[in-house]
């Protein structure tokens, strides 16, 4: 093919494909054209999502991978919570799997994915080798797009249970390039050439969550150490594949069997807005577990215990069944099957009237009385009638010890955008993520350090913290 008929070929790819569209409108975002709204929970989530990585500094698995990866030297980022330097993607890779220990970080319900697990470690990473001097908006306007980009693929389309992808780790790595694509004020080819070395590097087995392995935290952090693989290859000057998504090969007809709703990345796509929708985990567990334990609580809070239930039948959607609804034994259960099990969350919820991080630690989850209730006394399976993919709603039929029938019922699930999360219960949430990691930073410098970003301060007045 003739040079000059190659560049006209190429170049029409490049405007065709979705990518362009996601690239050009990442870049051009500013902070003073988004909405209050969208900045209130951007600073929301970051304040999470940090508390939630210093909370999982000591988690099973991370001690390990430090010294498995220190051997490769060190370097010029910081692995938070004062464990030394290390490159820009080891130290994002071990601190994405901080951040995502402990399953306590956000969702975005309509999918199911994790944004700022999947965009922040990378774009810190990023900040801390190539911008020292990012200032506070700079850093918020780049978080927003990265969060918005990873929503956006998500709902665009949808996870693949039956193939086995990990959606958060497939679609969430888009974000994160976007992210780091604003932050560098790159041009659209280089972020475009960005997100294609991210397509050759995309991958994440669902596999890791039905063997509840530790690996399933580590998922995550692998595609974040590709991000910044992939913005050092762009920033190179090597191309990439141009038709990233509506390739023939491209993330489409690879990961989603060519059905993606265009619209959805396209409806809104100059507001930026997508981070309003994001929910704040209360519960450190699978965000499918978290409508029903707020049913268990509020049968703890009107003085129901597992001593008065004789069986709990609990009906969820088909997705909640296949991700959280497995028999529990607490006898051979690791900490991730506790995590992704609405059996244990909930007879922890009845009997203890809370569900908090110390409750998904080895001892914990071998306590003989919560665990052969969950095993013995409770049963979950999918109503046909719910949607598929739907948290909510989910319901209760109890058969009580005295005789007595009680049925109990949500619509919504706590820390949802519908149910947010109040700025008091985000700080005792900081505050058990803290006291939980034995961090020396107090809560309150950590959200006013962040609030504080807002108003133009360095960003490095936050990397301080938790560096």
């Amino acid at each position: 093919m003739p040079a000059d008929t190659r560049r006209v070929y190429n170049l029409t790819c490049l405007t065709m494909d979705i990518a362009n569209l996601l690239a050009s409108n990442a870049i051009g975002r500013e902070y003073d054209k988004l909405r209050d709204e969208t900045i209130d929970a951007t600073v929301d989530g970051l304040i999470d999502s940090l508390a939630c990585a210093l909370a999982g500094l000591h988690a099973p698995g991370l001690k390990e991978a430090r010294a498995a990866l220190g051997r490769w030297g060190t370097g010029d980022c910081s692995v938070w919570g004062g464990f030394g330097r290390a490159s820009a993607p080891f130290a994002a890779f071990l601190n994405a799997v901080s951040m995502h220990a402990l399953d306590y970080d956000d969702t975005d319900d309509k999918v199911p994915l994790h944004a700022n697990g999947m965009v922040l470690p990378g774009l810190i990473a990023d900040v801390e080798e190539n911008r020292p001097d990012c200032d506070g908006r700079e850093f918020l306007t780049a978080l927003a797009v990265g969060v918005d980009g990873a929503m956006r693929i998500g709902r665009a389309g949808g996870p693949k249970g039956s193939r086995g992808w990990n959606y958060s780790v497939i679609s969430g790595s888009v974000g994160a390039v976007l992210a780091i694509a604003r932050l560098r004020r790159w041009d659209t080819e280089t972020t475009v050439n960005a997100l294609g070395h991210q397509l050759t590097q995309t991958a994440g087995s669902l596999q890791s969550i039905i063997d509840g392995s530790l690996a399933k935290r580590f998922q995550p952090a692998q595609m974040v150490k590709n991000v910044v693989m992939s913005a050092a290859l762009a920033q190179a000057g090597i191309d990439g594949p141009r038709n990233v998504f509506e390739g023939k090969a491209g993330f489409i007809n690879l990961y989603q069997d060519g059905k993606f709703d265009l619209d959805a990345i396209r409806a809104g796509i100059e507001r930026c807005d997508l981070p309003e929708d994001l929910s704040l985990k209360p519960y450190p567990a699978c965000r499918f577990t978290h409508a029903p334990i707020d049913l268990a609580l509020q049968l703890h809070a009107q003085g129901l215990r597992s001593t008065d239930v004789k069986q709990i039948r609990i009906r969820v959607s088909g997705q909640a069944v296949n991700m959280v609804g497995r028999k529990f034994n607490h006898r051979s259960a690791g900490v991730v099957d506790a995590q992704f099990s609405i059996a244990y969350t909930v007879a922890v919820g009845l009997e203890r009237g809370a569900v908090r991080i110390g409750d998904f630690t080895e001892t914990a989850i071998r306590d003989a009385r919560v665990g052969t209730f969950a095993a013995e006394r409770i049963t979950i399976e999918a109503d046909p009638a719910l949607p598929f993919l739907g948290m909510v709603p989910v319901s209760f039929d109890l058969e009580l010890a005295n005789g007595k029938r009680l049925l109990v019922e949500t619509q919504d699930v706590c820390g949802s955008p519908e149910k947010r999360m109040s700025a008091t219960q985000l700080r005792d949430k900081v505050v058990d993520c803290l006291d939980f990691g034995r961090s020396s930073v107090s809560a309150d410098a950590l959200i006013e350090a962040v609030h504080g970003l807002r108003d133009g301060k360095p960003f490095a007045s936050v990397l301080q913290l938790i560096a």
